[in-house]
């Protein structure tokens, strides 16, 4: 999964008594100002990645999120390649659970209280640099509001939040809505569904929740980058949201986003605390999960559909790099590799 910037949001449920579900749907640790985004009516959607071996061929589909709720896209070149599959890849899938039974799982409840929370009672003022903090101040007021307790949050748990506001109120959503959509034509063609699963068990949850209460994140960074790029930001999601309802493929592969995504996720990964319970591993493993469901589908098949989210196929380390070096021939939806 990417992504993982989403493995931030682990530490805030991690010893949950139920399993936590970091599905592609999550959002990145990025903060967009997110003004009304332009893209309206049925566009033409994004091209399909083809990566081929040995006579199989893998399509894929890269789903961007967030999306204007109301968009909608043209699925005929989709429905073709459905029609013509043995199977459909579904997104990667990670859950994050304690290795503990039902009742260690309710005992460890009370410990959950605060995780997001800064150490010691301090507060974001206490913690970031006094301009940023005044900067972070202006867009809070603008997409939470008078909200005293997200002040108390670590630096990457407040961008989060104001994240999530921001893209509430201004009328984007999940990719889920395109998963569904594809989900629902490999049901009509009676196209297999296969799952990327991948489970981590923490084997002393209460431990780690309470090793992280009482450790400090390298977090300041990503918090500063997501307040001073909001300007950009804006401009970036209102573009990369038109990128990808007409499949400008360009105009979707943005360096900047990707390393401050990686400020953010490495803040939390590279902690004592997730170098302890593995998390800081999950990104490689969900790859190579995903990998090895790819080979044994094309294997199986003449022609597969994978569905994974783009920030994750993109980059040296994307699911695209990693194609290329299992030995697949990969071209872009424009005709390049």
């Amino acid at each position: 999964m990417n992504r993982l910037a989403r493995l931030v949001v682990t530490f805030a449920l991690l010893a949950a008594p139920h399993a936590v579900s970091l599905a592609q749907d999550t959002p990145p640790a990025l903060i967009p100002t997110l003004d009304a985004v332009t893209v309206s009516g049925e566009q033409p959607g994004p091209g399909l990645w083809r990566a081929t071996r040995g006579g199989h061929t893998l399509l894929i589909l890269g789903t961007l999120a967030p999306l204007p709720r109301g968009i909608t896209w043209k699925t005929d070149e989709i429905d073709e390649a459905l029609a013509q599959s043995g199977a459909l890849i579904l997104p990667p899938h990670v859950e994050i659970k304690p290795n503990a039974g039902f009742f260690g799982r309710l005992a460890l409840l009370p410990s959950l209280i605060g995780v997001r929370n800064l150490p010691d009672r301090a507060t974001l003022k206490d913690t970031v640099p006094a301009d940023v903090y005044a900067r972070w101040l202006d867009v809070k007021g603008r997409y939470i509001g008078d909200d005293r307790g997200v002040e108390r949050y670590r630096p990457i748990f407040a961008v989060l939040e104001l994240y999530k506001s921001a893209v509430k109120k201004k009328g984007l959503g999940k990719s889920g809505q395109i998963t569904r959509a594809v989900t629902a034509l490999a049901e009509k063609h009676g196209v297999k569904q296969v799952p990327v699963e991948y489970t981590l068990l923490v084997d002393d949850p209460r431990a780690a929740v309470k090793a992280f209460k009482r450790s400090t994140l390298d977090d300041v960074s990503c918090f500063t980058q997501s307040v001073d790029n909001i300007e950009t930001q804006l401009a970036d999601m209102t573009a990369r949201a038109n990128a990808w309802a007409t499949g400008d493929l360009a105009a979707l592969r943005d360096d900047r986003r990707a390393a401050q995504r990686d400020t953010c996720m490495n803040a939390v990964t590279e902690g004592g605390v997730a170098q302890r319970i593995g998390l800081a591993d999950v990104p490689k493993a969900v790859r190579e999960r995903w990998l090895a469901v790819v080979d044994e589908a094309t294997a199986a098949n003449a022609q597969s559909v994978a569905i994974v989210p783009i920030d994750d196929l993109l980059g040296k380390d994307g699911y695209l790099a990693a194609l290329k070096a299992r030995g697949y021939v990969v071209e872009s939806p424009d005709g390049g590799d």
